[in-house]
């Protein structure tokens, strides 16, 4: 839940660190910092850029680990729940704030969902124990950047009686055993009940989806288990 994974094979008594990212929006300080970080490990140190937005740090030795978090937190970033059974990063629109045929500018909407998760970085032991990972994206454009489709939860933007929101979908995701498309919740939000409904729903997820199985612990079980009328009544 630190965020922290050992990397077993060829590199052994190395970890791995996974950062929070909110849309991807990284700072050149934090960058150089992150960079300054893998600097010192040579050959094992690198830096990857995730397909959800993410930095993720290589070649990381324990005994540095606590300097390493107070560095973190020094610059703005944390490793808080970015693993094991915990929500993922929030993704964005990757062209937010410049892209010329965007709905709704992402950021305010995936931070304001990051600082939920981690409790302003301090952890939120109310999700930090879900049945299985979980993915939230916002959606901030035609384009479909952010890949709504595979995320257990994706905000679609959309207006109702005038006033700007969310449609929802849910259940989205890929794994060698199954691949399952999100579906619609017939459910809308307004933009100010964005984290509102996303913590109904993983309290949903935390207190009734199954623990057995790892294959058969994401939402969409939880989905086909209660039906989708179940699940939005939850």
């Amino acid at each position: 839940w630190l965020g922290l994974f050992h990397r077993r094979k060829h590199h052994y008594g190395r970890f791995m660190m996974r950062l929070k990212l909110p849309n991807g929006v990284t700072t050149s300080d934090q960058t150089r910092y992150l960079g300054s970080v893998i600097r010192k490990y040579g050959k094992d140190g690198c830096g990857d850029v995730t397909t959800r937005q993410n930095w993720q740090i290589r070649g990381v030795v324990l005994p540095d680990v606590p300097e390493i978090l107070k560095g973190l937190d020094e610059v703005g970033l944390t490793s808080l729940q970015s693993g094991m059974d915990n929500v993922r990063n929030p993704v964005g629109n990757p062209l937010a704030g410049i892209d010329l045929h965007e709905i709704v500018d992402t950021r305010p909407y995936t931070n304001l969902l990051s600082q939920y998760v981690t409790a302003n970085f301090r952890g939120n032991v109310d999700v930090t124990n879900l049945p299985r990972k979980w993915n939230v994206c916002v959606i901030g454009s035609h384009d479909l950047y952010e890949h709504p489709h595979i995320n257990d939860l994706a905000y679609m933007p959309a207006t109702k009686d005038g006033r700007f929101g969310f449609n929802l979908l849910v259940g989205g995701f890929f794994s060698p055993k199954r691949c399952a498309e999100a579906i619609p919740l017939d459910a809308w939000v307004p933009a100010d009940d964005v984290v509102p409904v996303c913590k109904a729903i993983l309290e949903a997820y935390r207190d009734l989806g199954t623990r057995g199985n790892r294959q058969k612990t994401r939402m969409m079980w939880l989905i086909d288990e209660l039906g989708v009328e179940g699940f939005r009544a939850e």
